[in-house]
């Protein structure tokens, strides 16, 4: 049977995602971060530098161009996790996501041909010394 403190809330679903965004403390100046996981109280993310420290207060870009401050809960290595001060309304954030993934769809297109030159280089089976 597990036993919660009437502060903690149960574990949200989380949306499994790789997203970019960005990340600033008192102590760090604003660093890219790579979202792994999202819920609507907090995230799992990862970064290159110097993680935040357990407790640290932080303001977070979202990749919707939203800033929402959070507390640093747990790190390991380079690894974070963060609860945000107010929940976030999750469906905003994925239907952006979503609009600016048509978008670039619309507006993507492959041109493999004029962008690469394909060489079919055979050797000359004459010139080749034999062993």
């Amino acid at each position: 049977m597990k036993h919660e403190s009437p502060s903690q809330h149960p574990r949200e679903p989380r949306e499994r995602r790789l997203l970019k965004g960005h990340m600033q403390t008192d102590r760090l100046p604003a660093f890219e971060i790579v979202i792994r996981n999202i819920s609507a109280r907090g995230l799992c993310a990862t970064c290159k530098g110097l993680p935040p420290i357990v407790g640290e207060s932080a303001e977070i870009l979202l990749p919707d161009n939203r800033t929402v401050g959070a507390i640093t809960r747990w790190t390991n290595d380079q690894v974070f996790g963060v609860e945000f001060e107010e929940p976030i309304n999750l469906a905003i954030l994925m239907d952006t996501l979503q609009r600016l993934r048509d978008i670039a769809e619309r507006n993507a297109s492959w041109e493999v041909k004029s962008k690469h030159r394909v060489l079919d280089h055979r050797p000359d089976l004459a010139q080749l010394r034999r062993l």
